[in-house]
């Protein structure tokens, strides 16, 4: 009994040391990805998977860095890797369907994005994501209604604004795109005013 509680013992140890190691090496690959070290990170994170298979947020950043990286085929499998341990990861599918749209695989991409909001339902981002994707497909119904759904969800960030802008723009509204890109850059510029307005009493109060 003692030699086995032993035996355990040295199985757990090296366990949370090679957990704890597989953390180190997760932080520094987000760290070489926030440096635009883009290949580093991909590097890093291999090692965190190397000593922790089922490290679900490695292969996330790992496919975040190869999509900079332009490796889209990576990245497919990088993301499936990621549903494939959380299969309810609304970011795994995002960043799938992500990288199957910069592929043009709209139809792949749609499925993933599809399933990407519904687990994150709040999410304007991935609003976006699925409205320029249907527009690909000629959804375009779907689409404004996407858009104008990520609106909603965020009417101070400029971005919806500016992709509805593009969409009508595309469908030679000119007067319409003009003004939706005139609203991204006036709600862009009140963005980074209370932005700043926030830093200042911030500072303020540290004092």
């Amino acid at each position: 009994m003692k030699k086995l509680l032993l035996s355990l013992l040295v199985v757990l140890t090296f366990s949370a040391a090679s957990i704890a190691s597989a953390t180190s090496d997760y932080d520094a690959g987000k760290k070489a990805f926030e440096a635009k070290n883009y290949t580093q990170a991909v590097t890093y994170y291999e090692s965190a998977i190397k000593q922790n298979a089922k490290y679900a947020e490695a292969y996330y950043g790992k496919g975040e860095a190869e999509m900079e990286l332009q490796k889209y085929d990576d990245a497919i499998n990088s993301f499936s890797k990621v549903v494939s341990l959380k299969p309810n990861s609304s970011d795994g599918y995002y960043g799938r369907g992500s990288a199957y749209a910069a592929k043009s695989e709209w139809e792949k991409a749609k499925k993933d994005l599809d399933l990407a909001v519904k687990y994150d339902p709040n999410n304007y981002e991935k609003y976006i994501a699925r409205a320029m994707t249907l527009y690909e497909l000629k959804q375009k119904e779907a689409a404004y209604a996407d858009v104008e759904k990520a609106i909603q969800l965020a009417p101070d960030e400029p971005l919806p604004y500016r992709i509805r802008g593009l969409f009508k723009l595309g469908d030679l509204q000119f007067r319409a795109a003009r003004a939706d890109f005139s609203l991204g850059k006036k709600v862009e510029k009140a963005k980074k005013k209370a932005e700043k307005q926030a830093k200042k009493a911030e500072k303020k109060a540290k004092k």
